[in-house]
């Protein structure tokens, strides 16, 4: 089932199948298979207390070309609290406006219609197709 957004009234990012996203980025990302058990051995550190939600969505937008210890930071962070992570690499530019969601909901929402259009053209490249 697919895992929910942390925003509730949020409509920017879909809610997706994050578990099977992640699987083809993977694949496609670390073609060589040891390379690619390492980095999901690694990304499988988030998620196994219960309060580390959305394990699927996490390891996503971790898993990018960094380094061992860049990877292991960036799991540390999602361990302490996954919506930093989150917001980074989901939110950038509206995360610190949500002022601008009562002042200026157009200007808002056009933030987060970048934020989704700039996610969705790195799953896009990563994938070599359009993931919707």
């Amino acid at each position: 089932m697919p895992e929910s957004n942390p925003q509730d009234d949020d409509q920017s990012f879909p809610v997706r199948d994050y578990e099977r996203l992640l699987q083809r980025v993977l694949m496609a990302m670390y073609p060589d298979a040891q390379k690619r058990e390492h980095v999901e051995s690694q990304l499988q550190r988030y998620g196994t207390e219960i309060y580390q939600r959305e394990p699927a969505r996490v390891r996503l937008v971790s898993d990018q070309p960094y380094d061992e210890k860049q990877l292991e930071g960036l799991i540390d962070l999602a361990c302490d609290d996954y919506r930093d992570l989150l917001v980074e690499a989901q939110y950038p530019l509206s995360a610190t406006k949500y002022d601008l969601r009562k002042t200026d909901p157009d200007q808002y929402r056009n933030l987060q219609a970048k934020e989704k259009r700039d996610y969705d053209d790195w799953l896009n490249q990563i994938l070599g197709e359009e993931i919707g």
